[in-house]
This record gives structure tokens, C-alpha cells and sequence, in this order.
């Protein structure tokens, strides 16, 4: 960064203007701090362009557009001032070098560098055209590498040049990536994208680009003409990057089509490149797989050994594997990141999110567990049994099915035959206490139902401050990793759904949720979590779910964040409900929005999820994280008070309610992994006073069990009020 000069601005907009980062054909880009303290780049267009009125026209066309743009691999577009005095542009800021600076002092990326790079411009370009937007000059110099990542800058600007009368005698883009109906004069399309990902890619590779250097007419000439000079290539990107640099634009892949070879790791294209091009947003329905997972998933699981979801197009992987590829983690004079080999340093150009941490180390506990840069997590080694076709889900017996026999001697026939029903309903077996307990719960329960042909669920609920409470839970990090060992060991190879730690992601020590702990005790809470996805995932046929609350518990951005950190990439999915009462149809299209937001997260390095970034995401299932719902109270939806108490307590004990659906994998979305009956439907939430002096429940005028405690009398009302009803 260079400081700013006598003439610069020192202050644009909200923005207050720290160096200069460089200057191009439409501009002078600066270095500048928001007023909330954050960098970005402020692109401040040349003063002749901006008197144009045709150019000021389609400026604001295309920062419009540009806003539309997932932030998928690039540098989202963050404000503008189309009608000011100074026009500019305002982008996240991104640290790194460029590609082309990379590559002129480090020398030709190669093996993980140089695919998850491919990977990377894919996304950016399928991010880009879901947008109706076309690049036009997408070259080295537009390609920065972060932290996190490549990333794909100034997408559309060259387009501001054309139709300008100062500028029609003048090619927009760059000759030696420019695509050949480009050349001709024809317009730019994803096409002309695609033919430049090539190009890019080969100069990556090989330190050059496709069609050489030289006079530019005799450059163009070879572009329009030639034949690339693919020399010096892997040969496993080969036939991509041939395809991508066919002179007929039909003939080129799309970027999801580029995707899909990649995440395969074959090289391979569809018979018809270009096929996928009517679903860009995703690969749903691709035939040749398991329903709702595609092939990009079958390559993905051997490529990087991650769950299902993370693995389709190559798209959750890139966030890790590319962030690996390019950086490697050590202190710095000011504590940064200090690029490795593979990412010379160089000039900063165009803010990023940290990116997820990476695997978790086994053993001793005494904080978070290290995270690792140098290789794509462990992930998962088995099929989810509730993919299983016709899978039976385990009944346990339960403290329903003896409530039933007694209110059967004692002559109360009907209440006795609900009960029965109720307890004839597949449900969760909780594990909490010791381990030795938790032990022979397992055991007992997986005999029971190996006898059965059913695959039972158990509920972990055994972390350190479980429901911020000083006792609840094991007495720390080591106690709780030694607990869930035990109880992975006594899994083994069995069939098995783990619901892992009810509200552990929402009531997390050290937040406004949780008053106890400190941040170190916040971050002992994600490593723990993170430890128990990476070993029960280890396990070769059990499904691993994450806490997901319900909707508005906390925000769907924050609880993202939480998935996100609690290695959600390492699990099968998340869960919904089980300490809540929403009904099932909501949570369904909460828990798509929320998977796509993780989507979001994880693929863009970012801690947020915005609205168009959301809509953006694909819809291919097996590019999403999936979800179960507890639907064992939900029958009747939530509680609304008709009498005003001073804390009404609607989560505690709420009157009126049923049971839901029963436990199936036959669901209402192909998100949804199955519904679950996580909760138990008779057991109290805790006394409740609803703000009252106590000790009695205003609503049921009596004092109400401790929270965990069956009681016949709520079971029983849930029972009646099930809703289908109980048979």
C-alpha cells in the first residue's frame, strides 16, 4: 500500500480513506475504515468517466447487479455512490497478493494450490452468473489469494467501458484471457467466463498464458485462431481446461459443470458440457446416486472423507481445503498469518472471515482443540442409517409403558390405552451420569434393539455446564472427551443416531445466553462439541446431529456461526425443536434457510448470511447440510397465554398441547432426514412459576415436578391432544 498523495481524498462517504492500493483503467482503488472500524476497498472512478452520463448509467446498473452477487469465492460489493461528485465502489477488503503476483515471485502453483484455485473461480463464477452478471475480464490480476481463499474481484466493471464514445475504439478485457467472440466483437456471456478460467488456470500452472504473449493484434489473432499451448498442465485438469477453451462457446462447460469434475476428481465433464447450465444453482436430481445425493457427493466421500453435504461440487471443501492450500498458519510480528511458499507476500487489494478451524486433535483436554491447516478434516467413514431404505426406528421401553399398566389395575381403561400408544411410539434414549452408566444404557439398548431389526437414538446430554448449570454435566473437557470415548466405543460398528447435547449451541458459558463461564469456557464448549463430532463421526454406521434450537434461538446468521464452529462439516447435520414447541411445517423451511446460511458460511469464509446470499445458495440436497426435527410436543404448536402473567414461560410445562408426528424418515423436505421424538412428551420442563412468588404453577394451581421427572398427568395430556391423534 502506497500513502495517500497531496490530491486524494482523505475522507469518501462513510468511509475514511488509509493509502492508496492501486490504480486501473476505470480508477484509483484505496485502502479505507468504516465507521464501525472495518477495511474495505473504495474504488473512486476516474473523474473523465464519471462526467459521462452514459457512463454513469451504466455504472449503476452494474453496482446493482454486483450487490446481487453471492459472496461465493469474491469480494462482495458492500455500498456505492452512483450521483455523487466522486462515483466509487465499495468492496470488502481481502489481504493477499494476487495471482499473478503470486505467481511472478513464487513461481506456478501446483498440486492442492492449483486445484482447490480451479475450485475456487468455479464458485465465484456460478456465484457470479446466478446473479445475471458476466465478468468480462476475469484475469490473474483479478484473482486475489486470501486467507481463506482465492477470491474473484471486479466483476462487471468492464463492462462501464463499453458504449462510452471516449472509449468504443478500445477491446474491453484483457487480451490474453479475453475468449474469441470477444475478439470478433461480439458481447461477453458465462461462456466468455468460462473460456477465461482456462486461460487463468493455465497461467497459474504454468507461469503463461494460453495464447503466449506478444503484439496484441498478433495475440489476438492466436485467440480467435490458435491452438492454446497447454504444456506444463496436470494432466488431471486437462481436459477441463480444454474443454473450458473451446472457440465455441456452446461447446465450453458451465461452472457447475466444472464443479461436478472437480468434486469427482476424475477430470471427467458431462456426455453434454454445458448440460447443467439450466441449474446453475445446483445439481438436484442428477441421476446415478442415492436420492437427493448425487455423483458429485460419491467422488467427494473418497476425495475428502467428509459427510455427504460438505462434499458436492467441491463447494464446502474449498472453504478448508482451499485455505489450506494457500496459507500456512504462524505467528507473525503483529500476530497475522504469514504466507507461506505458496502465497508470496505481496500488496493487499481487495475483509474476510477467519475460516472455519480445521480437525480436531484427540487427547488430553484443557481448552479447544488445535485446528489443522495442512489437511481436510477426518469427517465421517459410513452411511447414515436413516438413509437406509424401509429403516425401522427403536422403541424403548419407557416410563409411559409402565404408567399404562398401573392405570390399567387401577381401572382407568382409556388413559391406560393412550398411555400405551404413547409409549408404543419410537423415541430417544437419553445418556447422561457416568460413563460406566452411559455404558451399559448403550449396550442394553442396542440389544434390544438388534433384536428388533431397529436402529435406536440416543440423546448425549453430558457436556461440562449442560443447561448453564454449575453441576449439570461432566466435571470438565477431559472428563466429557473420556465420556463420549466410552460411549463411541460401546457404538462401534452398530447402526445409531446421536442427537448431541440439547441446547449446548444456545445456552454456550460466556454468552448473554449463559452467565457462567468466560470466552475460555466459550471456546472449551465448541472443542468439546467438536471432539464429539469427530469421534462418534469416526463410527462406521451412526449419524451425528448438532443442536440447531428453533427458529429465532438465537438468530439464524449467529446460529449458523455456531454450527459452523461446533464442526458442523464433520457431522450429518443439525437438530430443531427439542426444547421447543414449533410446528413442524415452520421449522421445515426454517431449517432449509438455516442449512443454506451454513452453506453460506462455510463456502464464503464469513460469519453472516445475507438474504440474497441465502437465496443464492443451491438447492441440490446433497450440497446442504441436512436436519431431523423433534416433532414429540409440536402436535399443537406453541403456547400463547390468554392470561397475562409477569413472566409467562411458555417454553416450561406449556398447557394444551399434543404430540406431533410420529418418528419417520418419510418427510415433507428432502432437507429433512427424518422426525424424531427427541424429547420425552411426559417429562417436566422444571417448576415453572411464570414470575409469581411460588412456589405453586398459576396455570395447573399446583407446584410442578423437577425438570426431567415423568408426570403421568402432562404425558397423558399430550396423548390425548396428538395431533394426527395416537391410534
Amino acid at each position: 500500500m502506497d500513502e495517500l498523495r497531496d490530491g486524494d481524498p482523505r475522507r469518501i462517504g462513510p468511509y475514511t480513506l488509509l493509502g492508496r492500493l492501486g490504480q486501473g483503467g476505470m480508477g484509483l482503488v484505496y485502502l479505507a475504515r468504516d465507521e464501525a472500524g472495518a477495511q474495505v476497498a473504495v474504488k473512486v472512478i476516474h473523474a473523465h468517466l464519471a462526467d459521462d452520463p452514459g457512463f454513469r448509467g451504466r455504472f449503476r446498473q452494474e453496482v446493482t447487479a454486483a450487490q446481487r452477487v453471492a459472496r461465493f469465492c469474491t469480494a462482495p460489493v458492500l455500498a456505492a455512490d452512483v450521483d455523487g461528485a466522486l462515483a466509487y465502489l465499495a468492496t470488502e477488503f481481502v489481504p493477499g497478493p494476487s495471482l499473478e503476483q503470486a505467481v511472478r515471485t513464487g513461481g506456478p502453483l501446483t498440486g492442492s494450490s492449483l486445484d482447490g484455485l480451479a475450485a475456487s473461480i468455479a464458485v465465484a463464477l456460478r456465484a457470479i452468473h446466478g446473479a445475471q452478471v458476466v465478468h468480462r475480464d476475469l484475469k490473474p490480476s483479478n484473482v486475489l489469494l486470501s486467507p481463506v481463499g482465492p477470491r474473484v474481484i471486479d466483476f462487471g466493471i468492464a463492462r462501464l467501458a463499453e458504449g462510452s464514445g471516449k472509449t468504443s475504439s478500445v477491446l474491453v478485457g484483457t487480451p490474453a484471457f479475453m475468449s474469441p467472440e470477444q475478439v470478433k466483437g461480439d458481447p461477453a456471456t458465462p461462456a466468455s467466463d468460462v473460456f477465461a478460467w482456462g486461460g487463468v488456470l493455465v497461467y497459474a500452472a504454468t507461469g503463461h498464458g494460453p495464447f503466449g504473449t506478444g503484439a496484441v493484434p498478433a495475440l489476438l489473432y492466436r485467440v480467435a485462431h490458435g491452438e492454446p499451448d497447454l504444456s506444463g498442465l496436470p494432466d488431471r485438469l486437462l481436459p477441463l481446461v480444454t474443454a473450458a477453451l473451446a472457440k465455441d462457446p456452446a461447446a465450453r462447460p458451465t461452472p457447475q459443470d466444472l464443479l461436478d469434475a472437480l468434486s469427482t476428481g476424475s477430470g471427467v465433464l458431462p456426455v453434454d458440457p454445458g448440460a447443467t447450465a439450466g441449474r446453475a444453482r445446483g445439481t438436484r436430481g442428477a441421476p446415478g446416486g442415492e436420492e437427493g445425493r448425487g455423483p458429485a457427493l460419491r467422488g467427494a466421500l473418497t476425495a475428502f472423507g467428509r459427510r455427504p453435504w460438505t462434499g458436492a461440487g467441491a463447494l464446502a471443501a474449498v472453504a478448508a481445503a482451499v485455505a489450506a492450500a494457500f496459507v500456512v498458519p504462524q505467528a507473525g510480528s503483529a500476530g497475522e498469518a504469514v504466507p507461506s511458499a505458496s502465497s508470496p507476500a505481496g500488496p493487499s487489494s481487495a475483509v474476510s472471515s477467519p475460516a472455519a478451524s480445521g480437525a480436531v486433535e484427540r487427547g488430553p483436554a484443557s481448552g479447544p482443540a488445535a485446528p489443522s491447516s495442512s489437511a481436510p478434516p477426518l469427517g465421517a467413514t459410513g452411511p447414515n442409517p436413516l438413509d437406509e431404505e424401509g429403516v425401522r426406528l427403536f422403541a424403548p421401553e419407557n416410563e409411559a409403558a409402565g404408567q399404562a399398566r398401573l392405570w390399567a389395575a387401577a381401572g382407568r381403561a382409556r388413559d391406560a390405552e393412550l398411555m400405551e400408544a404413547l409409549a408404543a411410539v419410537p423415541q430417544a434414549v437419553w445418556l447422561k451420569g457416568p460413563a460406566d452408566k452411559a455404558r451399559r444404557t448403550v449396550a442394553a439398548t442396542l440389544r434390544a434393539a438388534g433384536k428388533a431389526g431397529s436402529v435406536p437414538v440416543f440423546v448425549g446430554y453430558n457436556v461440562p455446564l449442560r443447561n448453564c448449570r454449575p453441576a449439570g454435566g461432566a466435571a470438565d473437557a477431559s472428563a466429557y472427551r473420556s465420556w463420549i470415548d466410552q460411549v463411541a466405543e460401546e457404538i462401534g460398528d452398530a447402526r445409531a443416531v446421536v442427537i448431541l447435547e440439547p441446547e449446548s449451541l444456545v445456552k454456550i458459558p460466556g454468552t448473554e445466553e449463559c452467565g457462567l463461564g468466560d470466552d475460555a469456557a466459550t471456546e472449551r464448549r465448541f472443542g468439546d462439541l467438536s471432539y464429539a463430532v469427530e469421534r462418534l463421526g469416526e463410527l462406521p454406521r451412526t449419524a451425528v446431529y448438532l443442536d440447531g434450537s428453533f427458529e429465532k434461538w438465537p438468530a439464524l446468521s449467529e446460529m449458523g456461526r455456531r454450527l459452523v464452529k461446533a464442526k458442523i462439516t464433520e457431522a450429518d447435520g443439525f437438530f430443531l425443536n427439542a426444547s421447543g414447541y414449533q410446528r413442524t411445517e415452520g421449522l421445515a423451511a426454517y431449517g432449509a434457510r438455516l442449512a443454506r446460511c451454513v452453506y453460506v458460511q462455510v463456502t464464503a469464509g464469513t460469519d453472516d448470511c445475507l438474504d440474497a446470499e441465502i437465496a443464492a445458495a443451491p438447492d441440490d440436497p446433497a450440497a446442504l447440510p441436512h436436519f431431523v426435527i423433534d416433532t414429540s410436543r409440536n402436535g399443537r404448536g406453541e403456547w400463547v397465554p390468554e392470561t397475562a402473567y409477569p413472566k409467562p414461560q411458555t417454553w416450561c410445562n406449556p398447557p394444551g398441547r399434543g404430540v406431533g408426528f410420529r418418528p419417520t424418515t418419510a418427510t415433507s423436505g428432502e432437507l429433512v432426514d427424518a422426525y424424531l421424538w427427541i424429547s420425552v412428551p411426559g417429562h417436566a420442563n422444571g417448576p415453572c412459576t411464570r414470575g409469581t412468588d411460588g412456589p405453586e404453577d398459576p396455570v395447573y394451581r399446583a407446584e410442578t415436578p423437577p425438570p426431567g421427572t415423568f408426570w403421568p398427568e402432562l404425558a397423558l395430556e399430550r396423548a390425548r391432544l396428538a395431533s394426527p391423534p395416537l391410534p
